[in-house]
């Protein structure tokens, strides 16, 4: 109801604090306006508040609701997966809580080690929803019901990872098997938990002059600009991230010799474009067609 403080799930797979400032019952979503005054309209599904089941919005009835620690109510059979009939209602945590907590601030996925962790980790090998149902674009991309991930929430966020089995698109925070935080663009191999049957799997594919790309594509969309100066920018960049870049067999190139072959690639491949192409200094480079490269099977 318009008035009500809610918890809203956001395309980063993270919950946020807002209030409802309008409700469409036709289109199932509520403008939310959020702690820093932006507003925005998010789907009915992805809001958590009234004290019913938060799975179907009815009251006990037949089955009785099973109290989560720190938030709503539950019947049993709503809950991916099924709460347990000896589930004690003054300890149980739900899928949502869990989630929350486990993702909650965290750069390179979620939390690998606690309690939390673990129930993470158990509650990923369901999804809470039929992944067949779903109704994607051509490239797979996006769906029409905006359900992502093993939270169920919205995308399509930029840091997602795409399942090689499933082609699911899952969430960094809501994942467990990063060691680095992704970049904008990143090359992976990865299976989800439903699809391995536990722990999630990851690879990062072998790059070359793929470096080149993902430096340049990371930065265009940080900072909104086509061009960079490689000095102060894409080598500086390189170094200060080169342990984070997870660069397998690249990973041991001396300091020293980074600038040739980063130049080299940069100057030699049609793929980039350099300032002295459109008259600008020769010092800068761009992508010439920036295009999503992400993560795929």
């Amino acid at each position: 109801s318009e008035g009500d403080d809610v918890l809203a799930r956001w395309s980063d797979g993270l919950l946020y604090l807002g209030n409802v400032k309008r409700v469409d019952g036709v289109k199932q979503c509520c403008l939310v306006r959020f702690e820093d005054n932006s507003e925005f309209w998010v789907l009915r599904k992805d809001i958590h508040s009234e004290e019913v089941c938060c799975i179907c919005d009815a009251p006990p009835l037949k089955e009785p609701l099973i109290n989560c620690l720190k938030c709503r109510h539950y019947h049993p059979e709503c809950h991916t997966p099924t709460i347990e009939p000896e589930a004690d209602s003054d300890s149980w945590i739900c899928r949502q809580c869990v989630f929350a907590v486990a993702t909650k601030s965290q750069r390179g996925g979620a939390l690998k080690r606690g309690r939390f962790a673990r129930l993470m980790q158990f509650m990923k090998l369901r999804l809470p929803y039929q992944l067949s149902s779903l109704d994607w674009d051509p490239q797979h991309l996006t769906n029409q019901q905006q359900c992502y991930c093993y939270c169920a929430g919205p995308g399509w966020n930029l840091k997602m990872l795409q399942c090689g089995s499933c082609g699911q698109w899952f969430h960094e925070a809501c994942t467990q098997c990063l060691t680095k935080p992704l970049l904008y663009g990143d090359f992976y191999q990865f299976q989800c938990s439903v699809c391995t049957k536990g722990p999630e799997t990851i690879q990062r594919l072998p790059m070359t002059v793929d470096l080149a790309h993902l430096v340049l594509y990371h930065l265009s969309l940080c900072c909104k600009r086509k061009y960079f100066d490689f000095d102060h920018e894409i080598l500086s960049f390189t170094n200060e991230n080169w342990d984070s870049l997870l660069l397998g067999g690249l990973s041991d190139t001396p300091r020293q010799d980074r600038c040739h072959n980063l130049l080299n690639a940069l100057n030699s491949h049609k793929d980039f474009v350099s300032g002295k192409e459109i008259k600008k200094k020769k010092c800068l480079f761009g992508l010439q067609v920036r295009t999503e490269t992400k993560s795929i099977n």
